[in-house]
C-alpha cells in the first residue's frame, strides 16, 4: 500500500511538473532559412507567385516524389493552392494556398498538414544586397499551439523538422534557379509584349537550312535573302503560296557563329490549310509537315535580328519559371520582311518556344 501512494505521489509530481513545464513552453514558434541565388528579382518572384515549380524545390516531394498533387485556383498569386497526397507518413496530405503578396517582394501562404499547431503560415521574402547582384531568399514559418500542451511540447522540435524541411527546400530552389536564364523579361531595353501560351495549327512548310555561319548581322542578312530566293523557285515550281511570313529557326547560336532553318508556311489552292500531301521538291529546298503544338510567345517591335537572342532568352527564363517544359528550337517570325529586319531597327518579330503538352 504504501509502495503504491508512493507510486501515485511520484506520478502526481511528474504531471504536475508536465503541466507546469507545458504553460511555461511557447505557445507559438516562428523558424527563418535562408539562401542566395544570383538570379534577378523577377525570375525569382515568378517562380515562387505559382505552383508551377513547386514540386522541383519544396521538401514534401523531396521526401515522396511519387507525392499526388493537384494545381487550383489562379495560375499566380492570390488565391492559388496546391494539394497533395502521400502514401509516406511523415509527408501525408496537405495543402500550401497563396494568402498575399507584394510584387518583387513577397509572397504568404497558409498551410494544412499533419503536424501538430494551428494557423500555419509561411512567407518567401526577397531582399537585394547592397550592390544588387544577388537576391536573399528567406523562408518564415509560423504555427501556434495555443493551449495544447502537447503541441508546445511538439514545437520544441519544430526547428528539426519543418526547419530541416525549409533548408532542403531552399538549397533545392537555389539549384533550380541556376539553370534559368537570368533575364529580366519585363524590363528589357526592348520591351516584350506580354508572354503567353498558344496553340499552334499543323502546318505545311518549305525548309532550308543555311549551314554554319558566322554570328554577323550583314553575314545572316545575305544567307537569308539567297535562301528566300530559293524558297521563291520551288513556291513557283510546284503552284504552292506562301501562308504568312517566313521565320527562322535559331539551330546554333554563339559568339561567333549562328546556324538557322528558314521555313516558309505554305498553302495550295483548293487544300485546306495542313492538308497539302507530302510532296517532294527540288534540293536544297525541303516540304514537310509540322503537326499542331503548344508554344509560349512575346512579340517586339522598333527591332533588329541583333534584339533576338535576348529575346528568346527571356522567353524561355519566363517559359521555366512557371513550369512548362521546352520541347522544341525556338523561332522567329520576321513581319516586317527582310530588309528592314537586318538594317532599320524598326521591325516586328514573334518570337516562339514550342513547349510540351
Amino acid at each position: 500500500m504504501k509502495l503504491f501512494k508512493e507510486l501515485l505521489v511520484s506520478v502526481a509530481i511528474v504531471a504536475v511538473f508536465f503541466l507546469l513545464m507545458g504553460v511555461v513552453l511557447p505557445s507559438k514558434r516562428h523558424i527563418e532559412e535562408t539562401v542566395d541565388t544570383n538570379r534577378n528579382t523577377t525570375v525569382v518572384y515568378d517562380m515562387l507567385n505559382g505552383f508551377g515549380r513547386f514540386k522541383d524545390w519544396n521538401a514534401v516531394f523531396m521526401r515522396d516524389p511519387a507525392a499526388q498533387y493537384k494545381i487550383s485556383g489562379p495560375a499566380e498569386g492570390k488565391g492559388a493552392k496546391i494539394e497533395y497526397t502521400s502514401k509516406v507518413r511523415e509527408v501525408g496530405k496537405g495543402s500550401w494556398t497563396i494568402t498575399g503578396n507584394e510584387a518583387g517582394k513577397r509572397i504568404d501562404f497558409a498551410l494544412v498538414n499533419g503536424d501538430m499547431g494551428k494557423n500555419k503560415k509561411s512567407s518567401l521574402i526577397l531582399t537585394p544586397n547592397e550592390n544588387g547582384r544577388k537576391i536573399e531568399i528567406k523562408q518564415t514559418y509560423d504555427v501556434e499551439y495555443g493551449f495544447n500542451l502537447i503541441g508546445r511540447y511538439a514545437g520544441m522540435y519544430a526547428k528539426s523538422y519543418m526547419g530541416e524541411d525549409m533548408k532542403l527546400g531552399l538549397r533545392k530552389l537555389s539549384s533550380l534557379l541556376s539553370d534559368i536564364p537570368n533575364m529580366p523579361y519585363d524590363r528589357m531595353t526592348v520591351p516584350l509584349s506580354p508572354p503567353k501560351v498558344v496553340q499552334l495549327p499543323a502546318e505545311d512548310v518549305l525548309v532550308i537550312s543555311s549551314g554554319t555561319l558566322n554570328n554577323d548581322i550583314s553575314d545572316v542578312w545575305m544567307s537569308v535573302k539567297k535562301n528566300n530566293e530559293w524558297i521563291s523557285r520551288t513556291l513557283a515550281a510546284n503552284g504552292l503560296v506562301a501562308a504568312g511570313p517566313y521565320r527562322l529557326v535559331t539551330t546554333d547560336y554563339n559568339s561567333a557563329t549562328y546556324g538557322y532553318d528558314l521555313v516558309q508556311p505554305v498553302t495550295k489552292v483548293g487544300v485546306q490549310p495542313g492538308q497539302i500531301p507530302t510532296m517532294t521538291v527540288a534540293a536544297p529546298v525541303k516540304f514537310a509537315k509540322i503537326p499542331a503544338r503548344r508554344a509560349t510567345t512575346t512579340s517586339i517591335a522598333n527591332a533588329d535580328f541583333n534584339s533576338l537572342q535576348l529575346t528568346r532568352e527571356s522567353l524561355r527564363a519566363w517559359t521555366m519559371v512557371r513550369g512548362m517544359e521546352i520541347a522544341d528550337r525556338p523561332f522567329d517570325v520576321y513581319k516586317s520582311g527582310t530588309d528592314i529586319s537586318f538594317t532599320a531597327g524598326s521591325a516586328q518579330f514573334d518570337t516562339y518556344w514550342p513547349i510540351k503538352n
